[in-house]
Formats: structure tokens, C-alpha cells, sequence
């Protein structure tokens, strides 16, 4: 899968099999619509291309970041799906600033070759969101690309969506948001060193730098598999108030593990929510509670198994 990240200089030449949007999460709605896109083009000799965002548009208006997946695990999951493109464009000011005209003559016709394109039938895009599918059938009428408009799929009756996904992790409802998913609900990313503190009260952990993200905030039980064994464990996510710590962290203390992990990149499973974060009044306070949240996490994750 080649990652085009720039498109200023870009004129793809192949006819390109195409479906846009913010693909957050990745769920099994967007899986359906990708495999199409890869079956659809093989039988058209044209090349498959996602098109997506970054950031993506809800989250650049709003000044928060509530994505589901990282830019980063994005392109993971996407890497497996046999895509030839993945095309990520700017959404910055001079993407906004274009008319939904200049977006698809300049970037879906001219640059992107588009000649099949797959949108949700809410897709938005142009300057202040005012291109709608409506657009883009008229240019597929007048035979510029065929275009594919999805309904949104569903599961025991419930819609799938980014959006119901992140109410059902605000709503520490794990499972329903891992069922839309078609895989657990994960934080990933490369361990690094941090302050040692969690040592030093006797809860070594296992730290991961994060982006802020209202969607995670707080403590709770997760799992991880290291060097093909699954560990369970418990982690705190978010700022640190007791020593007023300035970076957004994922701090997991891994029960029954003992182990260099720096550098190593790890994944973990988000089962539960604990508690909220909380600022503690000292060292003993906060180990009073780290001990009530090991056990409660033990009591989830034991259930859980």
C-alpha cells in the first residue's frame, strides 16, 4: 500500500477505485465498504485507494481530539486490507477554503483520477462542509466517475458508526464499541521511560505517550500480549494530577511481569473503566487507591476471561 501524503505534485495516471472518508476506527462498516473497493477494482484494472483525512474534520472544528485511532494505527489496519493507495489529505485551511466544485474537479478528477467512488451518504466536504453526495452524483451523472453511495450497516439492530462507537467507549460499554469494531478496542504504541515513580511507590510501569483524547480518561483494566503470552494489568490514562504532570500518558502496571520493555511496542486491550482520575492528597493516598485499582482490575479482567 503506497501512502500519498502530499498531493500538491501528484497526477496519478491509473483510474483510480476510490471510497472517501474519515474512517475512523476502521470498523466493520468501513472493513465491508474497503473489501468492496479491493473486489471492485480488480475487476475494473484500476488501482484501490482509501481517501481519508488528518485530522479529520469534526475533530479540526472542535478543537478536541476524539478520534477512535491514532493516524497511526490507521494505517496499521488499513495495511491489511491490499489497498495499492492511501491517500491522507491536509485538512487544513486551504483544504476548507476550496469549493465542493474545486475539490472534486482539482483533487478527485484531475489529480486523484478518480473513476469509481464509494461516499457515506453524510459525507461532507468543501468550504464549510456545504459538498454533499448530491455533488457528486451530478458529476457521476455527467460521466466524470460512477459513484457508490453506502447506508451506514448494522449489528443486533444497532447502526454502526464512528459516532455510536465513541458514545460506547464514553459509556465504558467495552464490548459493544469492540463489536462494531470487529476487534478489541486497543491503545497502542512504543514503550518508553518515564519518571519512575511507580517504581519507587512499588507499582512499576509500562508507559506510552498518547495525544490527549477525551475518549480516554481515567483508570482501567486492559490486557496485553508480550512475546506470545497474554498478561493482564492495570492503567492509568491521562495527565498525572498528584505530581502535576504535563504529558498525556498510558501507564499500565502489568501484573506478574518482570521485563526490559523499553522500545518494545505493545498493545493493549481496554476492557473496563475503574474510576476517573483523581489528585491525591500524597504518596499514601495514592498508593491506597493503586491497590484498590489492582485488585478491582483483577476482579474485571478474572470475569473477563
Amino acid at each position: 500500500m503506497k501512502i500519498i501524503r502530499d498531493i500538491k505534485n501528484i497526477k496519478i495516471k491509473t483510474p483510480i477505485t476510490a471510497s472517501i472518508g474519515g474512517f475512523d476506527g476502521v470498523h466493520l462498516g468501513h472493513q465491508k465498504i474497503i473489501k468492496n473497493i479491493v473486489n471492485e477494482s480488480s475487476k475494473k484494472n484500476t488501482k484501490s485507494a482509501i481517501i481519508t483525512f488528518n485530522p479529520l474534520p469534526k475533530i479540526f472544528f472542535a478543537k478536541k481530539n476524539f478520534e477512535i485511532l491514532s493516524i497511526h494505527k490507521k494505517i496499521h489496519i488499513l495495511e491489511k486490507f491490499n489497498l495499492d493507495y492511501l491517500i491522507i489529505l491536509r485538512f487544513n485551511k486551504e483544504l476548507i477554503s476550496m469549493s465542493s466544485k474545486e475539490f472534486i474537479e482539482e483533487i478527485l478528477i484531475n489529480k486523484l483520477n478518480i473513476k469509481s467512488l464509494t461516499a457515506g451518504d453524510d459525507f461532507k466536504f468543501g468550504n464549510n462542509q456545504s459538498g454533499t453526495v448530491n455533488d457528486l452524483l451530478e458529476y457521476s451523472k455527467n460521466g466524470y466517475f460512477s459513484m457508490n453511495i453506502e447506508n451506514k450497516h448494522s449489528i443486533d439492530n444497532v447502526r454502526i458508526s464512528s459516532s455510536q462507537i465513541r458514545e460506547a467507549i464514553i459509556a465504558n460499554d467495552f464490548e459493544k464499541a469492540s463489536k462494531m469494531l470487529g476487534r478489541p478496542y486497543s491503545v497502542s504504541g512504543k514503550i518508553i521511560h518515564g519518571e519512575k515513580r511507580g517504581r519507587e511507590i512499588g507499582f512499576p510501569t509500562a508507559n506510552i505517550k498518547l495525544e490527549p483524547n477525551i475518549l480516554l480518561s481515567g483508570v482501567y483494566a486492559v490486557s496485553t500480549i508480550i512475546s506470545g503470552n497474554k498478561y493482564n494489568a492495570v492503567a492509568n490514562i491521562g495527565y498525572k494530577p498528584t505530581f502535576s504532570g504535563e504529558q498525556y500518558l498510558f501507564e499500565a502496571n502489568i501484573f506478574n511481569f518482570s521485563g526490559d520493555l523499553y522500545t518494545e511496542r505493545l498493545e493493549f486491550n481496554i476492557i473496563s473503566k475503574i474510576r476517573e482520575t483523581k489528585k491525591f492528597r500524597g504518596i499514601s493516598e495514592l498508593k491506597e487507591y493503586i491497590n484498590k485499582d489492582v485488585l478491582e482490575a483483577k476482579r474485571i479482567l478474572k470475569e473477563n476471561d
